[in-house]
């Protein structure tokens, strides 16, 4: 599942009048990088859910793979736990689930690291703090290498969220309990989906933090990152 709604208004103009995940980097689109990476790591089957802009979304994505679901979630302004509802309905009780994020741009050391590690409960980290800074998701690690919490706001941290995270089959059921439960309790403005594994931990889960290596990709929130990331791609070309 690709989570691709949002509206990115801390990008002002860039997305003003497309969705954010149609932004190009390089000479690819944002939600092209996302398709790559989830095909580099053997998914078969692919959810986009958008939002903001969606039928521009939804005819550019079609265009890519016309074997890519599309889920318009007309709640976009809301947080994206309510894309993550959206989506997990689509979601076969048999079906291992890989969730990321439109707005991030990995590597293929990356790809390699989250591919052999796809199994139980696991949140994707980087253990590299290099990247670290105020807007940086940041997380708690056990002894045991378990998840214990995350926030932008942790003193005391371990690791750097990547936005990835997988359920293996036979946890599926289980999530869309209590992610339904979570829409009746969450205020939906402020709801986000890692608040799915506070959750999940107050449940009595368990949760596995992989380490993916070097903290080298982009994430494209703001101009700046958008300039950044555009910069690095020439350079490359």
């Amino acid at each position: 599942m690709i989570l691709a709604a949002g509206v990115g208004k801390r990008l002002g103009d860039f997305s003003r009048d497309i969705p954010k995940p149609l932004l190009k980097v390089g000479n690819k689109t944002l939600i092209e990088y996302s398709i790559d990476f989830v095909n580099t790591i053997s998914i078969h089957n692919v959810i986009v859910v958008g939002g903001y802009h969606f039928h521009k979304l939804q005819a550019f994505v079609q265009s890519v793979d016309p074997s890519i679901l599309l889920i318009n979630n007309s709640r976009y302004e809301d947080q994206n736990l309510v894309s993550f509802a959206a989506g997990l309905e689509k979601v076969k009780n048999n079906t291992n689930l890989f969730v990321c994020n439109a707005d991030y741009i990995f590597n293929h050391k990356t790809s390699e690291e989250v591919s052999c590690q796809l199994k139980g409960v696991v949140i994707f980290c980087s253990y590299d703090l290099s990247m670290d800074g105020a807007d940086v998701m940041k997380v708690k690690v056990g002894p045991g290498g378990g998840f214990i919490r995350m926030s932008k706001n942790l003193v005391d941290y371990d690791c750097i969220y990547t936005g990835m995270f997988f359920f293996e089959s036979r946890y599926i059921p289980e999530v869309k309990r209590f992610v339904k439960d979570m829409l009746q309790r969450y205020d939906k403005r402020e709801a986000t989906v890692e608040d799915v594994f506070k959750e999940y931990i107050k449940s009595g889960g368990g949760i596995k933090v992989a380490d993916v290596g070097k903290a080298d990709w982009h994430e494209i929130d703001t101009p700046e990152e958008l300039k950044l990331a555009r910069e690095a791609f020439a350079e490359n070309q």
